[in-house]
């Protein structure tokens, strides 16, 4: 512990000074901005729409929409975040030669890989938490009252994701020695193959594949509404999910960041400079 640490430390200034942070913190800015505006400006749209569904909708369900459009982009904050700094983790060290300085010091391999993963996971938490700070600030003038309990479960839920999907982008990243092949297959099997299986499954099976990690990530959002557009087999409810379905969700999450974390310290274990 007494060497992670300092490695913590150094990559932790490294990534909050390098241009992927700020390109983050970009995206997030701008993302957050453009919630604020549509929190203020369209808030009675949201009174009309649930007019439809529910007579005289109570308040509660107006502010649980809110809370559910906004954690909608908040699920792939750390996606991104991860991509950004978790892809060129370990691939990058091989790419620019660095692994030529690094492997030889008397450090341990598992000392410099939890160094490097705790710096991505506490700076992806940071890009995360700015974003729920706008929501949460947001919340409080359009609603003047605090955040319900199902917000901090949502952000218990969303630490947890965060852990998963940042151990799938350092496993893909100790498989590739070049940085772009570890962005492209995150990317591809995040946004490409796993919503296309879905869909496919419950179109063609009737069935929702809750092992799938954006399906299960979709909890974020089904804390507020028992909805999830992954899914079309039924159980639609505008009702919090059930615990069975986020105790599901969240051994889900963490089965992929457990087993994809012990893959990837694995494979830079046994990783070589070439």
């Amino acid at each position: 512990m007494l060497k992670i640490v300092p490695l913590f430390l150094y990559y932790f200034k490294n990534y909050y000074r390098s241009r992927a942070f700020y390109m983050m913190l970009a995206i997030d800015l701008l993302v957050s901005s453009l919630l604020v505006y549509f929190s203020f400006t369209y808030l009675s749209s949201i009174d009309k729409y649930l007019s439809r569904i529910v007579v005289n909708p109570p308040p509660e369900l107006i502010r649980r929409v809110f809370d559910y459009v906004w954690n909608f982009a908040l699920e792939y904050l750390p996606v991104l975040s991860a991509v950004f700094f978790g892809s060129p983790a370990i691939s990058s060290e091989i790419e620019n030669r660095t692994a030529y300085q690094i492997f030889p010091l008397p450090v341990g391999r598992f000392q410099l890989f939890a160094g490097k993963f705790l710096a991505a996971y506490v700076v992806s938490v940071l890009i995360s938490g700015i974003f729920l700070l706008f929501q949460w600030i947001t919340f409080l003038f359009v609603f003047h009252i605090l955040q319900p309990d199902l917000f901090y479960l949502s952000i218990l839920l969303l630490l947890v994701f965060i852990f998963s999907i940042l151990s799938v982008t350092f496993m893909s990243s100790a498989i590739f020695n070049k940085n772009l092949n570890a962005y492209i297959t995150v990317l591809v099997i995040y946004f490409l193959i796993f919503p296309s299986a879905s869909y496919v499954i419950n179109i063609f099976y009737g069935y929702t594949p809750y092992y799938l990690l954006t399906v299960a990530a979709a909890i974020l959002q089904q804390v507020y509404f028992n909805f999830s557009v992954f899914s079309f087999s039924g159980g639609f409810s505008i009702n919090p999910a059930p615990v069975q379905l986020i105790l599901r969700s969240l051994w889900v999450m963490i089965l992929y960041g457990v087993i994809s974390f012990t893959t990837a310290l694995i494979l830079f274990e046994r990783k070589e400079a070439i």
